[in-house]
């Protein structure tokens, strides 16, 4: 059982709670989808550079932001729940709906946008899903990059669904426009924004 934050935090200082919570974290880095993550997208998208957007924040994307910015890209953060803004990054981490990222960052543009896990987790019906990509379109560049990570056993395929309207599927960091998984449900599609939404 984790040690609750209060606790670890009189027994260990203000830093040592976010460690201790993040250890329960250990099981998701390991699945083969969070390795594929790490190994390949995280670099390449950091090799890209730019303003870069990640779309849902927990304690086992910490470990995501150093690598994305270690080339010099200016990584944001966002999150629906208040409490999340202590995984995302100091003085670049709105708090906000996925579904309203057109006005949370209305006044931002990005060369690429991190929605890994949000569809399906709190973003399930279609009009969400319809509302987040269209919100990621219209802050999200022309030719600006999207990474889309969902869940089969969570909902239905967006792509098939004609949810990503305003992007074109293409490969990336050596991996094909679509990659899924033996031992996982989750599927990533990589695409790139091709033009305004309707």
């Amino acid at each position: 059982m984790a040690m609750p934050p209060f606790l670890a935090r009189l027994l260990f200082g203000d830093k040592a709670a976010p460690r201790i919570r993040s250890r329960g974290a250990n099981a998701i880095v390991g699945l083969p989808d969070r390795v594929l993550m790490a190994q390949a997208y995280i670099p390449a998208f950091a090799a890209d550079g730019g303003r870069i957007l990640a779309v849902g924040v927990r304690a086992y994307n910490l470990e995501d932001h150093a690598p994305l910015q270690a080339q010099g890209a200016e990584l944001w953060t966002t999150d629906i729940d208040p409490r999340a803004a202590r995984w995302g990054i100091a003085g670049r981490h709105r708090t906000g709906d996925a579904c309203d990222l057109d006005t949370v960052f209305g006044d931002m543009t990005f060369d690429a946008v991190l929605c890994n896990g949000v569809l399906g987790h709190g973003v399930d019906a279609p009009d969400q899903q319809r509302r987040t990509l269209d919100g990621i379109a219209a802050i999200l560049r022309p030719g600006g990059r999207l990474l889309l990570g969902w869940n089969t056993g969570r909902i239905d395929d967006p792509v098939a669904a004609g949810l990503t309207r305003a992007f074109r599927s293409e490969p990336y960091a050596g991996h094909p426009e679509r990659v899924q998984f033996d031992t996982v449900d989750h599927v990533y599609d990589l695409m790139v924004r091709v033009g305004p939404t309707s």
